[in-house]
């Protein structure tokens, strides 16, 4: 198993198996295991880097003026649907029809 380090991934674009850009990683999603954080899922998208600004009140104000929290254009992508082997090219492990199903909904506040 190699080392990848995460910061190496942040901002880094993702293409799908056809080539086809997806978007940048935005956020690395990582739950603590005992000692040990593990990756879970990658945020993926143009408005992905947006999500964080949902975190405060002025943030989902500014969303909401912009209409970005209900633009499309956010995936959660699992760990083990993305090649990172590469990290200078991360690529999708599934069909680009499997990737709707990663595709984030907007939350209500």
């Amino acid at each position: 198993m190699a080392t990848v380090h995460l910061d190496h991934l942040a901002g880094r674009r993702v293409f799908s198996e056809h080539g086809r850009s997806i978007g940048y990683i935005e956020e690395i999603i990582a739950e603590r295991d005992g000692s040990d954080l593990v990756v879970t899922e990658f945020h993926v998208g143009i408005f992905a880097a947006f999500e964080r600004l949902s975190a405060s009140t002025i943030g989902t104000a500014l969303l909401d003026f912009f209409a970005l929290r209900r633009r499309e254009g956010l995936y959660r992508i699992p760990w083990d649907k993305l090649d990172i082997s590469d990290p200078t090219r991360p690529r999708l492990l599934c069909p680009d029809e499997e990737l709707a199903a990663f595709k984030a909904q907007p939350e209500d506040k």
